[in-house]
């Protein structure tokens, strides 16, 4: 077994988690214990995949035992580690959403801490992970320890575009930070989204911002900001026809109503900064937003005052709260905020 160069790095840069561990997969030199975890589902798995497969552990192999759920007894997990490979260089135990990082598991504690067989890897795959607990500081100590948590748009962009490139349909940097923007950041609903584009324009080799708007899916909050652009301007028919395009598809009221009051909380810090003489690059670090956005944004700032704005976040919260307190059902207190906020603008 390698000497394992970087165990027990305690590490606060998801970036330079997934650098080292693609050295790891590389180099082959596996820690006796590793851990994966975040909320970014796609990278998460991805790497999963790509450890275990380097460890040898493909499906079949006599030596590979996966666990998942919160039902892992962990004396099995024991006995399984104890127990020499067979037919394999090494035993790969992988154990996945097992809460034990949640909440804890002083058996395996104990058991990482004393030392797993040199023969064993021991692989967690968690969404969340408490570093507070002694589990979690026992696996940093002594193997690796990987976060993945939910990636920024800009970084999503470019790996997007490199996705892109390496499917023979490079996109520019902008249209990449566009596709984002219309698609959503979930890594793997654009990875899908990337094998269409890349197939719709593979003939002429390149990606273009038509070609964008032709195949991708636009995402839920693309629709809520189309809705709200319309209330914004004063369409109250073309916003109301696209909250009933959106209730048709079955999206979750609670969900759209959230994303609504998300939506009025971000126009209000732009108007206020606005208001402050903040210039685009400077509200687009404050809130979080690509400066190729500012454009729609302030069209719709720009039909509101100060007070209006907080009057209709206003208007958002209380029906989040109607619905939170059993006032209202989420459908009936979203109909509401929507004819509210519609007949609020002249």
């Amino acid at each position: 077994m390698s000497d394992g160069a970087f165990y027990g790095r305690q590490k606060a840069d998801p970036q330079k988690d997934i650098k080292i561990l693609n050295k790891v997969i590389q180099d082959k030199t596996f820690s006796p214990v590793h851990l994966l975890y975040g909320a970014e589902d796609y990278l998460r798995l991805q790497f999963r995949d790509s450890l275990c497969e380097a460890m040898g552990a493909v499906k079949g192999s006599l030596a590979f035992d996966r666990f998942i759920g919160p039902d892992t007894q962990p004396e099995r997990i024991i006995d399984l580690a104890e127990t020499l490979p067979f037919m394999a260089e090494r035993r790969v135990i992988l154990i996945e959403d097992s809460g034990w990082f949640e909440d804890a598991c002083p058996v395996i504690e104990e058991y990482i801490d004393q030392g797993v067989c040199e023969s064993t890897s021991i692989v967690f795959c968690e969404k969340k992970a408490d570093k507070r607990l002694k589990l979690y500081k026992t696996v940093a100590k002594c193997g690796l320890v990987s976060e993945f948590p939910e990636q920024t748009e800009a970084t999503i962009a470019v790996w997007l575009a490199g996705r892109l490139k390496k499917l023979g349909t490079p996109i520019s940097s902008n249209d990449a930070a566009y596709m984002v923007s219309v698609a959503g950041t979930d890594m793997l609903a654009l990875s899908n989204e990337c094998e269409k584009l890349s197939a719709y324009c593979l003939e002429k080799g390149s990606v273009s911002h038509d070609d964008i708007d032709a195949i991708c899916t636009r995402r839920l909050e693309d629709r809520v900001f189309d809705m709200c652009d319309a209330v914004a301007l004063g369409n109250k028919d073309q916003a109301l026809g696209l909250y009933y395009d959106l209730v048709a598809l079955k999206e979750s009221p609670y969900k759209i109503l959230v994303l609504i009051t998300r939506h009025y909380d971000t126009l209000l810090k732009i108007k206020d900064l606005e208001v402050r003489g903040q210039g685009d690059g400077v509200i687009c670090k404050k809130v979080g937003k690509p400066e190729f956005t500012m454009k729609k944004y302030k069209r719709q700032t720009g039909g509101y005052s100060l007070d209006e704005l907080k009057s209709a976040l206003n208007l958002c919260t209380d029906a989040d709260m109607a619905v939170k307190t059993g006032q209202m059902t989420d459908r009936i207190s979203l109909d509401t905020l929507m004819v509210r906020l519609t007949c609020s603008r002249k």
